[in-house]
């Protein structure tokens, strides 16, 4: 079963699909059947209207209404100086504290840290791998968890293998092949790196500060400074966030783990 849903997952992945998919959500015409579109997402997944600008009926497709923004009037994005705030909507599916290279993937599945984020980490210090995990129903667009100066960054290929809810004990790597894009943000005497990954059918990840797009597996080096909970990006579809932190930056609030959070939550108390 597992190598069949596997060869499906690589069927669905490839870049044909996600373009059909991405046209498909971006359809505007006819208003009735775009409309019943949108209305039938909201009911399935629950989504209320309260913390978002206008109602479900002022979108023009699929995707509109999929990033749609909060209303900052209604749920403000406040910084905190003294905490490391969730970049985004979702589950902490895990925080897991590492001084190696393996990081345990949910479902018991490893995958190589320094692979995944195509950098070299200095290893005798520990770092938390915080993983956040995006459903349908939850805020698509994504912001700076803290302050600082952004050095860099790297879009990498992959095929877009959803990475969660599976149960596939065998398929090795499934963040590996997934598409990402990679910061590295400098928070003052910090090193941070910011993973934005792509599931199955996600026609695009967006960074606000990229005009255009190379994955090509090299980092690029800008210097952006930045300020906490301004937005980085969105998704367009069910993704991914890994936060890489060093420890001596602080520590996890407890009780966050495996918790539904929302963008601006404390998830660290910084040292």
């Amino acid at each position: 079963m597992n190598s069949l849903i596997k060869s499906l997952l690589n069927v669905l992945s490839m870049p044909v699909f996600s373009r059909i998919y991405g046209r498909i959500t971006r359809i505007k015409n006819p208003k009735f059947l775009v409309r019943f579109i949108i209305d039938f997402f909201a009911d399935t997944y629950k989504i209320s209207m309260d913390d978002y600008e206008g109602e479900a009926s002022d979108y023009d497709s699929l995707a509109e209404f999929f990033i749609r923004k909060l209303d900052p009037l209604k749920r403000p994005l406040k910084e905190d100086s003294k905490s490391l705030l969730s970049p985004a909507d979702g589950v902490v599916l895990s925080i897991e504290l590492v001084n190696s290279k393996k990081v345990i993937q949910a479902k018991g599945i490893d995958y190589d840290l320094q692979e995944f984020l195509n950098a070299e980490l200095d290893f005798n210090k520990q770092w938390y791998v915080t993983t956040i995990y995006l459903s349908p129903m939850d805020y698509h667009r994504y912001h700076f968890p803290l302050g600082g100066v952004v050095k860099g960054y790297c879009h990498m290929k992959g095929h877009l293998y959803p990475v969660n809810n599976l149960g596939l004990k065998n398929i090795k790597k499934l963040f590996i092949k997934n598409e990402r894009i990679v910061l590295e943000l400098k928070h003052k005497d910090s090193t941070v790196y910011i993973a934005a990954v792509g599931a199955t059918f996600v026609g695009s990840i967006k960074m606000e500060f990229i005009e255009r797009y190379k994955r090509d597996n090299k980092w690029k080096d800008i210097s952006l400074t930045t300020s906490q909970m301004d937005e980085m990006g969105r998704f367009e579809l069910g993704s991914t966030i890994i936060l890489v932190t060093p420890e001596k930056l602080g520590s996890p609030v407890e009780g966050v783990e495996g918790k539904h959070v929302k963008t601006g939550e404390k998830l660290f108390d910084i040292n």
